[in-house]
């Protein structure tokens, strides 16, 4: 007998740094920066009889009208909206809806009346159980999962995905993060005792998706290089991996924490087997803030010398920034920008603090009395559930705006890019005959001219760096279409206000 599942990934509440939603937007074309790696993995345990399909839908309508009874929602606490309205639109018409994914897992009661099924946690160890259970009809109202072996996770099913219109895919090699960061909720989620898939199973998956036309690959792990020994071995194997046809690399890119800057031959390894971008949370450079968060690892060392030791190995850093710790006072906005503009950082994601509510951080704040309730926080990038110290509410989400508008006015940009450009490393890739601006970034580049003159400059400032620096034109499509959905989502979320780039300082 065959059994039918549909699995959806939903859009996202809002436009987000990570996301392409600038390109449906200026453009009418329909692509997606990253290809969601939640669906065709739990897809890859569906059984033999059983059909799956699969709906993105940051590039396809859910078909609301689907014949499967069982529908499937993954989602972020960005998507959490869009899940609950998806989730009560197929109850409506009767389907049996299954919810899984970070978000279920980490806030179930948020989700638990809005579907049939809650799954919470990882799937290896129970995926045979609940499709069992799914086929003979016995479901049960919510299945556990636990810390498995990723030994037992298959390959993706890539062949039900869109490949073709995502920009970048996804290889997980490892859950788990040691660090102890007050804000995050990794560990709560994925656990601190870091484990591993096998190099085998790696270059498995990367096999698949290099057939399927990938030529870039995000490693989604919390922190790629924390277990030194096992890095070293991963990043040999890739090298003699991407090393196999070295006309057709792939480019690489994960998170990793800054303190991989003392570890010159780990970078070296890195550039060598194909990484170019590196997310780094590097937070504040308010040292104060940095310790009560527990963030260890970014202390004690000059952050901007680290960065640059990095960007010299050939490698982009993409930085996180944070504004709103208990720590800050109304100085930070200015601190921040002064900070941020003296590092070769051009892609950066600033944003105010949150205390997702499975941390240390907001069972502080809850014992503290200092959480706010009923806004939807992922909803912009000034909003927050926590009551600062040493600044007011409306401090905060002014400051923030000010800093957001003094970042990404295009001279302020040009010059982070100008700093990266002059001092990256080169890269070994011949790119001298593609084109900067070709296809979609060209109609992006079409688009961004008709704001006004800062935003030509700015266009031209690109030209004249991929003709400086022609090893790096896949970087500059990456770090122009970056700058094009930031300014997007500023637009979206009504915070591009490019008068307030023009002043030195906040106006609090």
């Amino acid at each position: 007998m065959i059994h039918e599942i549909y699995l959806i990934n939903p859009a996202e509440n809002t436009p987000g740094y990570f996301g392409l939603e600038v390109l449906g937007s200026w453009t009418g074309i329909n692509a997606t920066a990253m290809a969601d790696l939640a669906t065709p993995t739990v897809a890859a345990f569906a059984p033999s009889n059983w059909r799956v399909t699969i709906c993105e839908e940051r590039l396809d309508a859910v078909d609301f009208d689907h014949p499967a009874p069982y529908i499937g929602i993954t989602g972020k606490v960005t998507q959490h909206a869009r899940m609950i309205e998806i989730a009560a639109e197929f109850r409506r018409r009767g389907k049996i809806v299954l919810m899984g994914g970070s978000y279920a897992s980490l806030s179930p009661d948020a989700l638990r009346d809005h579907c049939d099924i809650l799954v919470t946690g990882e799937i290896e160890d129970i995926a045979g159980e609940l499709f069992d259970d799914l086929a003979t009809g016995k479901h049960k109202p919510v299945y556990q999962g636990g810390k498995p072996s990723l030994a037992l996770s298959p390959v993706p099913r890539w062949d039900l995905y869109p490949l073709e219109r995502t920009w970048s895919a996804q290889v997980q090699t490892s859950r788990g993060c040691p660090f102890d960061c007050e804000f995050c909720d990794v560990i709560q989620y994925l656990g601190r005792k870091q484990r591993w898939k096998e190099p085998d199973q790696i270059t498995a998956e990367l096999d698949v998706l290099h057939v399927r036309g990938v030529r870039s690959v995000f490693f989604a792990d919390d922190n790629l290089t924390v277990m030194r020994r096992r890095t070293r071995t991963l990043l040999e194997r890739l090298i003699e991996w991407n090393d196999r046809a070295p006309e057709d690399r792939m480019a690489f890119s994960t998170q990793v924490s800054i303190d991989i800057s003392r570890d010159l031959d780990i970078l070296a390894l890195m550039r060598d087997c194909g990484f170019e971008t590196l997310f780094i949370g590097i937070e504040t450079p308010n040292e104060p803030s940095l310790a009560e968060a527990g963030k260890r690892q970014n202390l004690r060392h000059d952050m901007i010398a680290q960065v640059e030791t990095i960007v010299r190995h050939g490698m982009m850093v993409y930085s996180g920034i944070i504004v709103g710790f208990d720590q800050d006072d109304i100085d930070i906005f200015e601190r921040q920008f002064d900070f941020i503009q003296s590092m070769p950082v051009p892609l950066i994601s600033p944003g105010v603090l949150v205390a997702p509510e499975t941390t240390p951080l907001y069972a502080r704040l809850l014992a503290e009395g200092r959480l706010t309730t009923g806004a939807d926080h992922s909803a912009s990038l000034v909003s927050t559930n926590i009551i600062p110290v040493r600044m007011s509410s409306d401090q905060l989400r002014s400051g923030m705006t000010w800093l957001l508008n003094r970042l990404f006015a295009p001279e302020h940009f040009v010059a982070r890019l100008e700093r990266y450009i002059a001092l990256t490393g080169e890269r070994t890739s011949d790119q001298s005959n593609r084109p900067l601006f070709t296809g979609p970034t060209a109609a992006l580049a079409r688009k961004l001219v008709t704001r006004g003159a800062s935003e030509y400059a700015l266009v031209r400032a690109f030209d004249r760096a991929s003709e400086k620096r022609s090893d790096l034109k896949l970087s500059l499509t990456s770090i122009f279409s970056f700058y094009c959905q930031a300014r997007h989502m500023l637009e979206v979320q009504d915070l591009w206000r490019p008068d307030l780039a023009r002043l030195e300082r906040p106006v609090l």
